[in-house]
């Protein structure tokens, strides 16, 4: 009788644990929807805004500089560690870039799974202080 209680005891604190832990999951979507959705191959395409002065951030375990990007011309900052290819970023100027997102097979551990690369510039300008 006692076993049984037991492992009911057992059984509903294992519940109670899995629906805390389960409420204190957060999930969060800082990528928004692409300019081109995902085709073939999981390319995709997005127009991005580059703030115009890096900031230090620390990709892998080297300390380095990354660029400031984000998705709408008003939406918040975010680290971009691995830059883009074909754009070289100069300070003062900001910047709004259509890119090219493509998977990367089997990436290094302290690499992106996505190589992305610059197709075009489509506008620059002196930061305004």
């Amino acid at each position: 009788m006692q076993g049984c209680f037991m492992t009911r005891t057992f059984a509903s604190l294992s519940a109670v644990a899995l629906l805390a832990l389960g409420a204190c999951a957060q999930t969060s979507t800082v990528e928004s929807a692409p300019l081109v959705p995902a085709g073939q191959g999981g390319v995709v395409e997005k127009v991005v805004y580059v703030a115009s002065e890096m900031r230090p951030c620390t990709a892998g375990v080297a300390r380095t500089t990354c660029l400031q990007v984000r998705e709408t011309e008003n939406g918040p900052w975010e680290l971009h560690y691995f830059g883009y290819e074909g754009f070289e970023h100069k300070p003062g100027v900001e910047y709004r870039l259509r890119v090219r997102g493509t998977p990367v097979a089997n990436p290094p551990a302290d690499a992106s799974s996505i190589r992305w690369a610059l197709i075009e510039i489509l506008d620059q300008k002196p930061a305004q202080n």
